[in-house]
């Protein structure tokens, strides 16, 4: 059966969200340094990769009309959900930091991952989601489809959030992680509203079709 998001994006949502949750489990949940300079480079070049990976998808499919159209390499879905991985963990390392420096008032100037060994352990918990969303086990499709459902919203709701604190000049202002409810709530709020109308603007234009 198919989940809620195809594999590149699986891995962009799903994967930030888990290596977030694990930074916030190494007790960085609340640091506001950007990753130290060359784990800053890694970062930048998973994202490059998925880039990579697109741009010769998107060829891919204009070769099939189109035969002058040059490609690299024929798609696979296990290289979409690990570049798709890759850039989740390098989303997870930007924005994390931009999402503390607006809610936090504790400044905690530490880079969100500091060495080797924390961007290790990230990258050992997406081969994890690897595993499990490439094995196709029935007993993780419910599990892995509401994560996936939740993450988009929450990520998106997590980039609003940051909008309105700066709109409504509250920056620094929370204390406790139940300070932090009400400006994440309003932001999954407006991302609900970003996404209804995206969805309505879609069947709008393109009613039950499916796309190839």
């Amino acid at each position: 059966m198919k989940l809620p998001l195809e594999a590149r994006d699986f891995g962009i949502y799903v994967g930030c969200i888990a290596v977030w949750a694990y930074l916030i489990a190494l007790g960085r949940g609340r640091a506001k340094g950007m990753p130290t300079p060359w784990i800053l480079v890694a970062l930048v070049v998973f994202v490059f990769s998925m880039g990579v990976d697109g741009v010769n998808a998107f060829l891919y499919d204009l070769h099939q009309n189109l035969p002058v159209v040059p490609f690299l390499y024929e798609p696979r879905l296990e290289l979409r959900l690990a570049t798709g991985l890759l850039c989740g963990i390098a989303f997870a390392g930007i924005l994390a930091p931009v999402v503390n420096y607006s809610l936090w008032r504790q400044n905690d100037n530490r880079p969100i991952i500091e060495n080797w060994k924390q961007l290790a352990g990230g990258l050992a918990l997406l081969v994890g989601l690897f595993a499990i969303n490439a094995s196709g086990w029935g007993i993780f499709l419910y599990p892995i489809s509401i994560i996936t459902a939740a993450s988009v919203p929450i990520l998106v709701g997590l980039i609003n959030m940051v909008f309105l604190l700066s709109l409504f000049r509250k920056e620094g202002a929370a204390i406790t992680w139940r300070d932090a409810l009400d400006p994440f709530a309003a932001g999954v709020f407006f991302a609900l509203l970003e996404l209804g109308a995206l969805s309505l603007l879609r069947y709008a234009v393109l009613g039950t079709a499916v796309l190839p």
